[in-house]
């Protein structure tokens, strides 16, 4: 049976990872299979879209974006059906997962072949999520594994910065390969390469070492009311409300929608001109984000 390359990308919330899979989708002259936990986020031109049945779109180049939640084994087995077969996988794990135990699952899979376990980390938060007790051994478990960190979003730090978050990777793993990158931009020759030294990856899923994980409570809010884009800000922006990742499409008092993008230290406020219903998913910290009374809150800042 001939083996499908397939590369996982990890890394926390708000690290990029979307954005290098739309990057890789506009460039890419491969016909890939990019698996993701909701291609909602995922920015394709209407035009180059195909057809769409349940949770896959074809998209014009032979390119197919699934959405593949909780049945990642049964999305995984489906590949293997497609005509023509993809030259390769992509698999955008989830913010909060630990990469090297999917890296456990294609392994088990025979007409998979692993290529490579892609971390990305976002310069300007590093050093306070290593510091931070809730998240940071989540954050350190997502290294292992690695066959390359993608030290993203440097353009929003200084080189004194970029340094100590080098020092501090290096640090959680000496043999780490290290790539420096604004706006996720990775080359696909870079993303689709079969890394040869899979040393780590092998030490990763057969160690038996407990690993401490971090839980997280996720929330989505259908809004029916027009909000307050400064007072929106402010609630997230709170660090007593413990909202590690925020993302949705809010409309204001004038009927204009807004794409909100929340990474835990960073807005990204954008006017989106297609309607959108009107709803934002919430991530925080179990046992410091109090979803009903963050939900309370919430619907007290309509505009």
């Amino acid at each position: 049976m001939k083996q499908i390359p397939l590369t996982i990308l990890g890394g926390y919330l708000g690290t990029g990872k979307t954005t290098l899979l739309n990057n890789i989708l506009k460039n890419s002259e491969k016909k890939i299979a990019v698996l993701v936990n909701d291609f909602g986020e995922i920015n394709i031109d209407e035009s180059l879209i195909d057809w769409q049945e349940e949770n896959i779109l074809s998209i014009a180049g032979g390119c197919v974006c699934c959405s593949y939640g909780n049945e990642l084994v049964e999305t995984l087995e489906k590949m293997k059906a497609l005509d023509p077969l993809p030259n390769h996988i992509l698999l955008e794990s989830s913010g909060v997962a630990i990469p090297y135990k999917i890296a456990q699952t294609v392994s088990l899979m025979e007409f998979l072949s692993l290529h490579g376990n892609i971390i990305l980390t976002d310069a300007s938060r590093l050093l306070n999520q290593l510091k931070d007790k809730y998240i940071s051994d989540t954050i350190q478990n997502q290294f292992e594994g690695n066959d390359l960190l993608v030290l993203n979003k440097i353009d929003l730090v200084d080189n004194e910065e970029i340094d100590n978050c080098i020092k501090e990777l290096t640090t959680i793993n000496l043999k780490a390969n290290i790539l420096q990158t604004s706006n996720a931009e990775v080359s696909g020759q870079t993303i689709f390469k079969n890394y040869k030294n899979r040393t780590s990856i092998k030490e990763a899923i057969n160690s038996d070492e407990f690993h401490k994980v971090d839980k997280f409570i996720t929330t989505t809010i259908k809004c029916t009311f027009s909000i307050d884009i400064k007072k929106i800000t402010e609630l997230l922006a709170n660090p007593a409300n413990g909202i590690e990742r925020a993302k949705g499409f809010l409309r204001d008092k004038n009927g204009t929608d807004f794409l909100i993008q929340f990474d835990g230290k960073n807005f990204d406020i954008d006017k989106f001109d297609e309607k959108r219903e009107s709803a934002i998913v919430v991530i925080g910290r179990d046992g410091f984000f109090h979803e009903k009374e963050f939900i309370k809150k919430f619907n007290n800042i309509s505009a």
